[in-house]
């Protein structure tokens, strides 16, 4: 069982890690920015350093034409390397679960005696462990603003309401009949005046409203459970930390990668 999860962890992790990577540190600047910009008086609609960052941690720069429900390359990238996150989270549990008390007091340590790499090994595991649950969720729920089968998925899993397919017909039939007001939407969305609007296409006023977290709803809980407001400002501190810890772990994974595989030409050049 731990041999086949430490493969799909090193195979899954070693491809998209750079990825994932990019998605923690991106998330941790947004959800320092969003926070410290009111207390300066700042509006991050209005700051180039917010707009950039969040570009990144969405589509890695490939913005859609429709930012809200748009697909692109880079979304795409984005979204399955969550996904993936989630499974390396959860492989890391089974490979490093402890068997026991000592070997969990163990696990929770950091070694600075013992050499850099085991100071590593230890940070990679033990940081790992205590930013578990906040990665897991906020992995979980990213792909809900871009894939609408994964939302449909999630809302199921979590008891949510999905909105109505008739309001989504609707809202599509009275796209086509103003094409006017259709083109003038697009050119405001890559004008990035509206992409801060998490992913949903084709909705009505209210079901937007509920994805800003203004109505009740599945979108407003996949939110909260995302950037860690369901707690208030302590669970969105342990976010950031979690977010920057998340950055951290995939950069320590290929370091001791690349020392085992050092060590492996090592051996076979004695041998």
């Amino acid at each position: 069982m731990k041999k086949n999860c430490l493969k799909l962890h090193k195979w899954l992790a070693l491809p998209l890690g750079a990825f994932m990577a990019i998605l923690c540190f991106t998330g941790f600047l947004l959800l320092v920015i969003k926070d410290i910009s009111p207390l300066l008086g700042l509006d991050t609609q209005e700051m180039p350093f917010y707009t950039w960052v969040k570009q990144l941690h969405r589509w890695l720069f490939m913005v859609p034409e429709n930012p809200r429900g748009g697909l692109s390359v880079g979304r795409v990238i984005m979204a399955l390397s969550s996904m993936c996150m989630v499974l390396v989270l959860l492989t890391g549990v089974v490979i490093w679960w402890p068997k026991s008390k000592k070997m969990l007091k163990s696990r929770l340590k950091v070694s600075t005696d013992k050499g850099f790499r085991r100071f590593v090994y230890d940070t990679h595991v033990s940081l790992g462990i205590y930013a578990f649950v906040f990665l897991f969720l906020m992995a979980l729920t990213g792909p809900v603003f871009s894939f609408g089968w994964y939302r449909q998925a999630m809302s199921k899993l979590f008891g949510q309401k999905m909105p109505p397919k008739e309001m989504k017909a609707t809202a599509q039939k009275g796209e086509a009949q103003h094409p006017t007001k259709t083109n003038a939407f697009d050119k405001a969305n890559n004008s990035q005046a509206k992409a801060d609007e998490p992913a949903h296409s084709g909705a009505p006023k209210d079901m937007k409203a509920g994805l800003d977290g203004k109505k009740k709803g599945g979108p407003k809980l996949f939110k909260q459970l995302h950037t860690g407001t369901w707690g208030g400002w302590f669970t969105r501190v342990l976010y950031a930390l979690a977010a920057l810890i998340g950055g951290f772990l995939p950069l320590s994974g290929y370091y001791l990668w690349w020392q085992k595989r050092q060590a492996k030409k090592l051996h076979k050049a004695k041998g």
